[in-house]
């Protein structure tokens, strides 16, 4: 029974978001077809943004989890299809960049943030970080699989009127997200949030670091290996206040709050980068749409931070490459319309930002 669901959380947590995201970067990104660690990234945003799609709707249609498990597993499994399907003789080429990278690696530097990681994962795994929020978290995502319900009893009461029915949490219902994992890898939403969890989000806030990293730093391996030790550094040693994205990271990644911050916010910085690289094409701006739309799963502070983030890179950006003295210049068309493409994907939030208001 252990070997059965190691293998099915292996497969369900590390193996489909890749395959998830090898879909996108084949598609729209070719350049960068192989490169695992985005296409992790990716995929983890994709699951995000299907499960936000799919969840908000059957909330307010009343229907059941098990619903909305089957209806996330159907779409999430096609997707996965194609995807296969279409990287299949690709896939020697991605282990091919896998062992470069590695050999091209400064191996002391590479093991020592590798091990840092691990390290700040299994603080959370192996001990236990109790959370008043977990009342809502976790609760609702138990409330969820054990009623076969959405969000129709307070995770807290167990009442049929509470906070439940707030807009507030039912446009950001990351707790679903937990319930379905837990509900696939056949783990109780308690153990999936406080042990599984740790051990993919962490990881996964670093990824995006490391990448970020890569890019600023033009691929030079030693300065991202330097780069990803000394944040994790400032991490392990942040918990100054209980409200810095460190404490977050490090005490309750479980927590949408968590994600928005630590996964979320440093993802759409890496995904305008991205778009810019690529003269903010319309593979590179799905990006940025999707992550978008992601991070409204994860609370509805999703959506105002994100955009907020998103538009201030644009502006600032793009702005300060226009030619003031000659206005005329085509190259100033481009760069507005880069802005407007940047607002663009920022409807998602502007859209759940509505329904937020209006209801």
């Amino acid at each position: 029974m252990f070997l059965y669901k190691a293998i099915i959380s292996g497969v369900i947590l590390f193996i489909v978001p890749t395959i998830l995201g090898l879909l996108l970067l084949k598609l729209f990104l070719s350049k960068e077809k192989n490169n695992i660690v985005l296409a992790y990234i990716l995929g983890i945003i994709v699951e995000f943004a299907i499960c936000e799609v799919i969840s908000v709707p059957m909330i307010y249609l009343e229907r059941s989890f098990t619903d909305l498990v089957k209806l996330y597993s159907i779409i999430i499994g096609i997707l996965s299809f194609i995807s296969i399907l279409i990287n299949f003789f690709n896939i020697k080429s991605i282990f091919k960049n896998i062992f470069q990278f590695i050999k091209e690696s400064p191996k002391i530097l590479m093991i020592m943030a590798i091990l840092l990681i691990i390290m700040q994962s299994y603080v959370l795994v192996g001990y236990m970080h109790e959370d008043a929020d977990d009342a809502t978290y976790v609760a609702t995502a138990t409330s969820a699989v054990q009623t076969n319900s959405l969000y129709k009893y307070s995770g807290q009461t167990g009442s049929e009127v509470g906070e439940h029915l707030v807009a507030r949490y039912r446009l950001g219902p990351f707790p679903l997200y937990t319930a379905i994992i837990s509900s696939l890898i056949e783990v109780h939403p308690a153990i999936t949030a406080h042990t599984i969890f740790p051990i993919i989000f962490i990881p996964v806030a670093y990824m995006i670091y490391g990448v970020i990293a890569n890019k600023l730093f033009n691929g030079n391996k030693k300065n991202v290996f330097m780069f990803l030790i000394i944040l994790s550094l400032l991490h392990i040693w942040g918990n100054y206040s209980v409200r810095t994205n460190f404490t977050f990271l490090l005490f309750r990644i479980w927590q949408g709050k968590a994600i928005l911050a630590n996964i979320i916010i440093p993802a759409v910085w890496l995904m305008f980068i991205i778009a810019e690289e690529n003269d903010f094409k319309f593979g590179t701006c799905l990006f940025m749409f999707i992550t978008i739309l992601g991070g409204v799963l994860t609370t509805t502070m999703g959506i105002a931070l994100p955009p907020t983030v998103l538009m201030s890179l644009a502006l600032v950006y793009e702005l300060s490459k226009i030619q003031y003295r000659d206005l005329a210049n085509k190259e100033n068309f481009n760069k507005i319309k880069n802005i407007i493409k940047c607002f663009i994907c920022c409807i998602p939030a502007l859209i759940y930002g509505g329904i937020y208001f209006l209801g």
